[in-house]
């Protein structure tokens, strides 16, 4: 049956789409600046979260945690929002279209809403906790469901340094040695909105931070699949890695790379 949202989710959807519609009309005319490293961010980054965090203070006066205006989670664990309003910024500058745009609803210390808008299939992703996951296209809701028939995998070293990255190193190598997958990177947290389409059967990130995954990880999980950090314990906010798998044989073997993998070879 089609979902009955709740007020903060469809709040969540419109927010995603004037985001969405932001970043792709600046496109050809937004400016780009290196934040850190290989790290950029252009004027549309900022446009777009400007966008969302007023549409969500209008609606519900929320605190929002956000990746280009910043903001610190309650301490008390008050509910907030999550926003990365252009997550894979590289590949949006480089004029793809993997990049999306996140946003997530925390609510006593869990995901409990999550949108992600994906510019290459034009649908916008919803999943609400213990409601399952959408995709919606011209106002059609459609169910998603994880799947490992792809044999595809994505796997991305994030922003990680020093033995984390060297972990990924041999993560990666891993993975190709093993020939159990084809193998990707794509650059963007978009590759969790397409393991909850059923597009790619897993996805592993070595070091992210919250505000990049949450509204991906519920989409997941309320699509049937699995979303662990990278030792096999459950994800959560304070996890800064990451495997999402389609189905558990999925996360067994990458569980299993992992740890023949890590630098003390547990």
């Amino acid at each position: 049956m089609p979902p009955q949202f709740r007020p903060e989710t469809r709040t969540a959807i419109a927010a995603v789409e004037v985001a969405l519609r932001l970043a792709q009309n600046d496109a050809q005319a937004a400016k780009v600046t290196s934040k850190a490293g290989r790290d950029v961010v252009t004027t549309a980054d900022v446009a777009a979260e400007d966008a969302i965090r007023a549409a969500l203070t209008a609606a519900h006066r929320l605190p929002v945690i956000g990746e280009e205006r910043g903001g610190e989670m309650p301490p008390d664990g008050s509910p907030c929002w999550l926003v990365d309003p252009i997550c894979g910024t590289r590949n949006y500058a480089s004029g793809t279209t993997l990049w999306c745009v996140n946003l997530a609803l925390v609510e006593g210390g869990a995901v409990t809403i999550g949108v992600v808008g994906d510019p290459s299939t034009g649908e916008l992703l919803v999943a609400e906790r213990g409601g399952g996951a959408w995709a919606i296209k011209d106002a059609t809701p459609r169910g998603l469901a994880t799947t490992a028939d792809s044999r595809t995998i994505v796997v991305e070293e994030g922003k990680s340094s020093g033995a984390v990255r060297e972990h990924a190193a041999r993560f990666m190598a891993e993975a190709v040695r093993a020939d159990l997958w084809d193998f990707r990177s794509l650059g963007t947290t978009l590759s969790l909105a397409y393991l909850a389409a059923g597009r790619i059967s897993a996805y592993v990130v070595l070091y992210v931070t919250p505000v990049h995954v949450a509204a991906g990880t519920l989409l997941v999980t309320e699509a049937g699949g699995l979303v662990t950090d990278i030792e096999g314990a459950a994800w959560a906010l304070g996890s800064d890695t990451l495997i999402a798998a389609a189905d558990p044989p999925v996360a067994a073997d990458l569980l299993r790379i992992a740890r023949s993998t890590a630098p003390d070879g547990k």
